[in-house]
């Protein structure tokens, strides 16, 4: 086996145990937005807007009391086709270290290239909201959250694949690895009021929807390599001079093992085991535009940050630093692959344990429109049409809050009666790349309402790999 093998080997372990977590979001406990474009800041309604924009649980949907608790509640998972089948990578290095070869190689490279291994997920455990008449909505919430992001360079990877001519001939310069993961769960108290402004229906500003939550949150699992990480190779005269840098913070409660994180939800997700503990708020309002003639808006105008808080994190909590190390391989002085793999052991950092360290919450900012063309007069057949925008982007760089700015546009299609039905379709454009949204829901004896929607539509005409993304949620409302 080569000697540069065994050095990617080493620098892909000590990457692995991020991809053994599970995944992240909110965004799919609302399907219906999630399958109109995403716009969830106008979209949502009731319990799917906690977390969202709590300021759209102040407007009447014509229910007093919603409810679901797990399994029959509201869940989604959003996943590379990597993360989806975690068997490929635990046999890749599963295998003995002297069995590794070139196809080994090849396929570690292959499976975290692409983001292949980021993936998000997040469950309602249990929901409740009530409506007390003149006063706004209250809900109450459980939900989970999970999520790893894995962006690794492409320089990176080039090196993996043509790792001994790269080791040997080419000087690597590769920043900036992404590597974190986290699950956590929130115990939420959210509430929504809608303060009537207008008295007719020539009014321009006709309402005021406000909100806010206040969230108890609960941190199950954390590791994050810093920014600033490097690996750095300078080739010449048979030897490689090594240069890396990182900082790795890392926590999991008493009853978890990194090794074997669920993949799929199960009760295993349903956790009270802590390894920290924090505070968060969300806040939201909604503006409602241009009243018709029987004063209900037709132009909705919302904001809201979420997740505005941190946790900190105390139990197995350690911190792996790599301050600006160097080695050097000289190749012509290596009988045996040991005096490389021992030669290379300080790489690894030095691994501490720490009293805690505080993380912040995955915070995100959204902003979106929603045209309600009933509203205006306009429908199609039975259907009451309704068209909204929305812009998202993070607040910190923390996994579960976006990368980059996100924007999306969709339509709702929504028709009432003994067996009412909800058609949402919509496009997303994220990172310079464009995909469809699909959401559908039917509500059933007047009070149970199922949907179901997916934000990857586009990939399923898209050869190669391809990422799952579902939204399920189930709800019974009064």
């Amino acid at each position: 086996m080569k000697t540069s093998h065994y050095i990617f080997l080493i620098l892909a372990i000590v990457l692995y145990p991020l991809s053994l977590f599970a995944q992240e979001g909110y965004e799919h406990l609302s399907p219906i937005a999630h399958g109109a474009g995403q716009t969830y800041v106008v979209t949502s309604r009731g319990l799917s807007a906690v977390g969202l924009n709590p300021a759209l649980l102040g407007i009447d949907d014509g229910n007093t009391i919603e409810v679901q608790i797990f399994p029959a509640s509201t869940f989604g998972l959003d996943a590379g086709s990597s993360f989806s089948d975690v068997n490929a990578l635990s046999g890749v290095f599963g295998t003995n270290i002297s069995h590794f070869t070139d196809s080994s190689l090849t396929s570690i490279a292959n499976l975290m290239s692409n983001g292949k291994l980021s993936g998000r997920g997040d469950a309602e455990i249990f929901g409740v909201s009530y409506r007390v008449p003149e006063v706004g909505a209250f809900a109450l919430t459980w939900t989970t959250h999970a999520a790893v992001r894995s962006i690794i360079p492409d320089s990176f990877l080039l090196f993996a694949r043509n790792a001994e001519a790269n080791l040997l001939t080419v000087p690597n310069n590769i920043d900036n690895f992404d590597l974190q993961g986290m699950w956590y769960s929130e115990y939420s108290l959210s509430f929504g009021r809608t303060l009537e402004i207008g008295r007719d229906s020539s009014s321009f500003l006709k309402n005021i929807s406000v909100g806010g939550a206040i969230k108890y949150v609960s941190g199950i699992a954390y590791l994050k390599v810093d920014n600033g990480n490097y690996i750095h190779t300078t080739p010449g005269n048979e030897r490689v001079i090594l240069a890396v840098n990182f900082d790795e913070h890392s926590a999991y409660s008493s009853n978890f093992d990194p090794q074997h994180v669920p993949n799929r939800f199960s009760f295993n997700f349903l956790t009270t085991n802590s390894a920290g503990s924090g505070a968060g708020a969300d806040i939201g309002v909604c503006l409602g535009l241009w009243s018709n003639k029987h004063g209900t808006p037709t132009v909705l105008l919302g904001l809201s940050a979420t997740d505005i808080g941190s946790i900190t994190w105390s139990q197995n909590a350690t911190e792996r630093i790599a301050d600006h190390l160097t080695d050097t391989i000289n190749y012509g002085n290596v009988s045996r692959i040991q005096d490389v793999t021992d030669s290379l052991k300080k790489l690894s950092g030095t691994l501490k344990n720490v009293s805690s360290f505080t993380t912040p919450l995955p915070s995100m900012f959204r902003a979106g429109l929603m045209i309600d063309l009933d509203a205006m007069g306009f429908e199609w057949g039975a259907f009451a049409p309704r068209i909204a925008m929305e812009y998202a982007n993070g607040l910190t760089d923390l996994v579960g809050s976006l990368k980059s700015g996100r924007l999306g546009a969709g339509l709702t299609l929504e028709r009432a009666g003994n067996i009412g039905m909800r058609l949402a379709g919509g496009i997303v454009i994220e990172s310079g790349s464009a995909d469809l949204t699909l959401g559908f829901g039917i509500t059933l004896f007047k009070f149970l309402n199922i949907d179901i929607a997916s934000a990857h539509v586009g990939q399923f005409f898209k050869s190669g790999s391809k990422e799952t993304d579902l939204a399920l949620g189930i709800r019974a409302a009064f």
